[in-house]
């Protein structure tokens, strides 16, 4: 058979991973990952015997004319991630492919959530997969009876059929490693470095209990993860097949368990595993022990979700933090040697012009290498869905967020930083002018929100 998994052409770039349904444009600088969920599926398709071809059509540059000639190469099954920021470009394609009389198959959050809307409104839609993916995938390919699959939501003549729930998978070695060679890998590059880089799922699932993300709606409550071997053993593929020594390790909260941690540190440089990373954390799970095996292992910054400089704002979203811990949690990773990348989101349930200001000033009193200020999206599922409206203006919303990045990083403190981090990062000099110019695309994006 014929397989074509597609990011659908879009205007917007979504990340489409998981929790993860950012606009890349939102972003201080631009860092498309690759789509490992969908690389997964292809793993899973390919050692099935079955022809496979991934397109990440907004990376790729891939217009909408152009992805409507691929289908009609003619395929028996294309597969599409929906997103809620998409929808309509990815709807668009699925009924393209369903004029060609392929079997179309929709996954990911929003299908998820929406599934009997999505099949009721789409008649081109035939079948969705809740929940995680591949081993219900698999068993689509394998031509099991649509009614014994569970996890799945299909079309059955005029009926609308939603199976029961599948749990989640705790083997998480049991997957293939996700297939690099459907990706052209050289579009997906690590703005410090210069080099292509990928991204390694190291565990699923968070035990935390936000009420604005979708962890627990895409991964589940349960933490589950690779043995530190399987994920050595991908290391070692990626650097051997493709050439690639930069990653970023993907967990719903990759420092959650210490002990798996350092665990994975040691064996990296057991190894002699020559590579660079980084990865998400939470404020309350890091430790100065913790960040001296990370950073002896190669890792260069961890991304902290911060969220609020109000406590009042932290309790009602159960976020479980506070503010100590992430002044604490910022100086201990630059006192390690490694750089900090705080996220904030503006415009959370119960916000108020007051609550926002605080969170823009607390943001710089923890002084991390880098910042990014969210706009809040109520993601329907959430319990924050159904939480109180934030009580600010949409249009003053953005004035404030545009304001916080120039009163962020227009400060002499952090140019000078800046600087010095690029100079400290570049091991040639073409590497200081890459990054030179990097600095000079994250300075085009702050004036461009100066006159917002």
């Amino acid at each position: 058979m014929k397989v074509l998994l597609l990011h659908s052409p879009s205007k917007k770039r979504i990340t489409k991973e998981d929790r993860c349904q950012n606009d890349l444009s939102d972003f201080t600088i631009e860092v498309p990952r690759p789509p490992i969920n969908m690389m997964y599926l292809g793993a899973i398709s390919k050692r099935l015997g079955h022809e496979t071809i991934l397109l990440d059509a907004p990376i790729e540059g891939v217009s909408y004319n152009q992805c409507l000639k691929l289908l009609d190469m003619g395929f028996d099954y294309v597969v599409s991630s929906l997103s809620l920021q998409t929808m309509e470009d990815d709807l668009a394609i699925l009924k393209r492919s369903k004029e060609n009389g392929t079997t179309t198959i929709a996954y990911g959050y929003a299908s998820t959530i929406q599934d009997v809307e999505i099949l009721e409104k789409n008649p081109f839609v035939d079948i969705i997969i809740r929940g995680e993916p591949e081993i219900t995938f698999e068993e689509i390919l394998k031509s099991t009876p649509l009614e014994e699959i569970k996890g799945i939501t299909f079309r059955d003549n005029d009926r609308i059929i939603k199976n029961d729930s599948r749990g989640f998978n705790n083997d998480l070695d049991s997957f293939p490693f996700p297939s690099r060679d459907l990706i052209k890998n050289e579009l997906y590059v690590d703005p410090v470095t210069g080099r292509p880089f990928t991204t390694i799922q190291a565990s699923r699932g968070c035990k935390f209990q936000c009420t604005f993300c979708l962890s627990r709606l895409v991964n589940g409550r349960k933490v589950r993860y690779r043995s530190i071997g399987n994920v050595i053993e991908e290391i070692k593929t990626c650097i051997n097949d493709f050439g690639i020594t930069d990653f970023f390790f993907r967990g719903d909260t990759f420092t959650v368990n210490k002990k798996w941690v350092i665990g994975l540190c040691e064996e990296i440089k057991k190894e002699g595993l020559d590579i660079t990373w980084y990865c998400n954390s939470r404020v309350d799970t890091i430790d100065s022990e913790m960040l001296e095996a990370m950073k002896a292992a190669g890792c260069k910054l961890i991304t902290f979700g911060i969220e609020s400089g109000n406590e009042e704002i932290l309790k009602s979203i159960k976020k479980g933090i506070t503010k100590q811990q992430a002044l604490n949690a910022i100086r201990l990773t630059r006192e390690a040697g490694i750089l900090a990348w705080a996220f904030y989101v503006l415009g959370l349930p119960g916000d108020t012009r007051e609550t926002i200001d605080e969170t823009i000033k607390f943001s710089k009193e923890v002084d991390s290498d880098f910042v990014e200020y969210h706009h809040f999206i109520p993601f329907p599922g959430t319990d924050a869905y159904e939480q109180e409206p934030c009580k600010v203006e949409e249009a003053d919303l953005v004035k404030l967020i545009n304001r916080a990045y120039m009163g962020y990083y227009l400060r002499p403190k952090i140019i000078i930083r800046n600087i010095n981090t690029f100079f400290l990062h570049a091991d040639s000099i073409p590497g200081l002018i890459r990054l030179g110019k990097t600095g000079g695309i994250v300075l085009k994006r702050l004036l461009k929100r100066l006159v917002t």
